[in-house]
């Protein structure tokens, strides 16, 4: 499915909200169904949540600044993980290791 320009969409939203609101939610679906098969639950959680917040805000500003908060929120989570990962692993050392010394090499002045 293509998407229609902004000024199409603009224009579609204008002259009829309702068959707007189907092509957005078809749209998103489309998205979501094409995305890999392990990615598809967490999207569809996600878009659950949008919707919800979408419904309960006050006017579309309100929802657009609410979901603006809550990608704010999440890309602070990310940094966060990103910022302060912990190694998954620790190398162990074994008893059979030896530091062999390297030395700096020799230079004419030496």
């Amino acid at each position: 499915m293509e998407l229609p320009s902004f000024d199409e969409l603009r224009e579609l939203s204008e002259r009829d909200p309702e068959a707007f609101e189907i092509l957005r939610a078809d749209l998103i679906d489309n998205c979501i169904r094409h995305s890999s098969e392990r990615n598809q639950r967490r999207l569809r959680g996600l878009q659950f949540v949008i919707e919800a917040r979408r419904r309960i805000a006050r006017s579309p500003m309100a929802a657009l600044l609410d979901l603006q908060a809550m990608m704010y929120d999440s890309l602070l989570g990310l940094q966060h993980a990103l910022l302060f990962q912990q190694p998954t692993c620790t190398p162990v050392a074994t008893k059979s290791e030896r530091v062999l010394p390297f030395r700096p090499p020799r230079t004419r002045l030496d």
